[in-house]
């Protein structure tokens, strides 16, 4: 199953870049108020919390494929950790995506609502975030 997690966590990354994506070019051309709402301090700093935890999924998403090959308890280790950190990143990302996207986010129109669905479905595949908090600390 850590193969699959390393599989998975590749593709959640890939998710949340589409999501910063989409979000980024979105706040550049929806206009409120006369100027595009990425103008505004507090949804820069939202987009910059989303990119970070982005960041953050890739280094565990690179650490878990890189542990592959160690002995069961490095592994394991490493895997719960990537979908501890994955699981949360993943959803943190997906709200904020949907939010900043207002109503439009959840619509068929735009990818922001599948590639949301898609990292709950990660999520809980192979055990969510409590269940590989509680592996980890069996392999520690």
């Amino acid at each position: 199953t850590d193969q699959a997690i390393a599989a998975l966590s590749a593709e959640a990354t890939g998710c949340m870049k589409e999501l910063n994506t989409a979000t980024v070019e979105y706040c550049k051309t929806r206009k409120q108020f006369g100027v595009p709402i990425g103008k505004f301090q507090v949804l820069q700093h939202r987009m910059v919390d989303m990119f970070m935890a982005y960041e953050q999924s890739v280094s565990m998403t690179y650490m878990v494929t890189l542990k592959l090959e160690e002995d069961d308890a490095e592994r394991t280790k490493a895997a719960a950790g990537a979908k501890v950190q994955i699981g949360k990143a993943g959803r943190f990302v997906g709200q904020q995506a949907v939010q900043l996207h207002g109503g439009m986010g959840m619509t068929d129109e735009l990818n922001v609502g599948h590639y949301f669905k898609r990292l709950t479905m990660i999520d809980t595949q192979f055990g969510n975030v409590d269940y590989q908090l509680k592996r980890y600390s069996e392999a520690a």
